[in-house]
């Protein structure tokens, strides 16, 4: 969990709400959010305009969790899982030790892997147009909030 000092998560902490008769969540609900994985998955959807599905797998293949708006497919975290396994062998080849992420694109759209350390991957599916930095940077910062959710088992 986070110290003061650490503001990383704060951002997912503020609500904006204009509906004055909403309930205000605790802050229990909302560290419940910040583990939830598919809360965290949502909220990297909504983050980048042009992003239109997350899923996050363990590295042998077993489905964790995916964005709402994406069809769960056992098939997919199989596929993706041992993408990341042939990538990593591939590392090799520019002398790389560990591997990132696997970028894939087509004129329909962009999927992007990245390794959630050494225990999982996530997956993030866009329009062809978006911008991979806007892309990478919401995902760099939820990562080591990903790798705790998949070493937990969540």
């Amino acid at each position: 969990m986070g110290s003061l000092a650490d503001n990383s998560f704060v951002a997912d902490l503020h609500l904006l709400n204009p509906n004055p008769f909403a309930q205000t969540p605790t802050l229990a609900s909302l560290v419940h959010d910040r583990l939830d994985p598919q809360a965290i998955l949502n909220a990297i959807v909504r983050s980048v305009a042009g992003v239109t599905g997350a899923a996050l797998a363990t590295a042998d293949g077993r489905s964790v969790a995916h964005s709402d708006h994406l069809l769960h497919d056992p098939g997919r975290s199989a596929m993706i899982a041992a993408t990341m396994g042939l990538a990593g062998q591939l590392i090799g080849v520019v002398g790389g030790r560990e591997l990132e992420e696997v970028i894939v694109r087509a004129e329909s759209g962009i999927v992007i892997v990245y390794a959630v350390g050494t225990d999982g991957v996530l997956t993030v599916l866009s329009r062809a147009s978006t911008n991979l930095h806007h892309i990478n940077t919401e995902v760099r910062s939820r990562i080591e909030v990903l790798r705790t959710v998949v070493r937990n088992g969540r």
